[in-house]
């Protein structure tokens, strides 16, 4: 049945927000700006309102709530209604999953007695050989700094604790069948980076890596997502944004990096990707064709479909050979500027960081993904005057710790 293999893909289509219908609010930096700047006059939204978009410039959507007209982040709202946080690593025992392991039984044997194959008709296969599962696990155990958790704690106590409450402290949250989905597939992705390069398993080193993300995923409006930051060890300069909150960056790229706001900048560009859904978004799991494909793999075995391979081959390609859009690798960019200053860091971070690049020899990958440094250096410039940085957090710059982990 023809119907049965469509729903086997993950669709995921890049359309403007004023499409898609309302969105919600899930930042405490949101607010309703008179103009399209993050400087302009304002006043705060609440967590959870719901805005609905009238039109968009760049970084900027203008909604409508309660009567009332103005403009509001692409970061700071989301498509997706308010969720709980996934828990990486967790296996589901809810009862939806055991009645999909019920229906799954009850296809396999209604399938075996027409005579039909599972394996032909799911068209299930493994491809381990493609995949580091078990690197990405090592990943996904490793927790963020507390240091850097304890110093964005401290800042804007009252705001943090209204989000904290809103969205943890209500049972009737749970984590979106949408976000299991973009984590399921982004999960795939990631362990398919890692059959190609070594992850470095620092602890340390990583834990810092992710406290620097945490201070910027707690301003996003990607509550929903557990953001990991991992080492690949590479000669070449670049890094990746997979869906579901992995980034990546490679050894050769950290070498390069000066200070904490050059990498808050380098982490804030591959999450802006993330939280801009630049990879699109995703349609809710079938959970019953899930557990079915589990049920056909070899025991113990993560299990990629032929359609979700498929789709993971696109995403690989883009990674690797086309990359993204220029509009939006300088959308990132201005991401990347937004975040990292409203947690204290330099706006100037990314670009002083791209300004290293632009002197650097091997940066031919680089290149081959990313538009030309000199044009993204320009829009920076011109981006990073509208911005102010919050001075009420000064985050400690600890790089050069880190830095010196670094092989010559």
């Amino acid at each position: 049945m023809r119907a049965l293999s469509h729903i086997l893909l993950f669709l995921f289509l890049a359309q403007s927000v004023v499409a898609k219908g309302n969105v919600y609010v899930q930042s405490t930096k949101a607010k309703l700006l008179s103009q399209p700047k993050l400087s302009a006059d304002g006043f705060p939204l609440e967590i959870g309102e719901v805005l609905s978009p009238v039109s968009e410039q760049g970084l900027f959507v203008q909604v409508r709530t309660e009567g009332k007209m103005g403009w509001v982040s692409k970061l700071f709202v989301s498509p997706l209604p308010p969720g709980n946080q996934i828990k990486l690593g967790v296996t589901s025992n809810s009862s939806e999953a055991v009645v999909a392991r019920q229906r799954a039984s009850d296809f396999t044997k209604t399938a075996a007695a027409r005579g039909l194959s599972e394996t032909q008709k799911m068209r299930v296969r493994g491809e381990g050989e493609l995949y580091d599962f078990e690197s990405l696990r090592w990943l996904e155990s490793v927790s963020s700094d507390t240091q850097t958790i304890n110093q964005t704690a401290t800042v804007g106590e009252e705001e943090n604790s209204n989000i904290l409450n809103f969205l943890f402290n209500k049972p009737e949250l749970e984590v979106l069948k949408e976000t299991k989905a973009e984590v399921k597939l982004g999960r795939s992705l990631a362990a398919r980076l890692l059959k190609k390069y070594n992850l470095v398993k620092d602890s340390e080193f990583t834990e810092y890596l992710n406290g620097v993300a945490s201070r910027m995923a707690a301003v996003s409006s990607r509550k929903d997502l557990s953001f990991r930051v991992g080492i690949i060890e590479s000669p070449e300069i670049n890094a990746f944004a997979c869906p579901g909150g992995y980034i990546f960056l490679t050894t050769a790229s950290l070498k390069k990096i000066q200070s904490e706001s050059e990498l808050a900048g380098i982490i804030g560009h591959e999450m802006g990707h993330i939280v801009l859904f630049h990879n699109g978004e995703f349609k809710q799991s079938n959970e019953f064709l899930d557990v079915l494909s589990s049920l056909l793999a070899p025991p113990g075995a993560e299990v990629v479909n032929a359609a979700t391979s498929t789709v993971l081959d696109e995403m690989e390609k883009q990674l690797f050979e086309t990359g993204r859009d220029m509009k939006l690798e300088l959308e990132a960019d201005e991401a990347a500027v937004t975040l990292t200053s409203q947690v204290g860091y330099s706006p100037v971070g990314l670009s002083n960081y791209l300004n290293t690049l632009s002197k650097s020899a091997n940066i031919d990958s680089f290149k081959k993904t990313h538009p030309d440094t000199t044009i993204r250096i320009a829009k920076l410039v011109f981006f990073e005057s509208s911005i102010s940085s919050d001075n009420s957090s000064n985050p400690k710059d600890r790089w050069n710790e880190f830095k010196s982990k670094l092989k010559p």
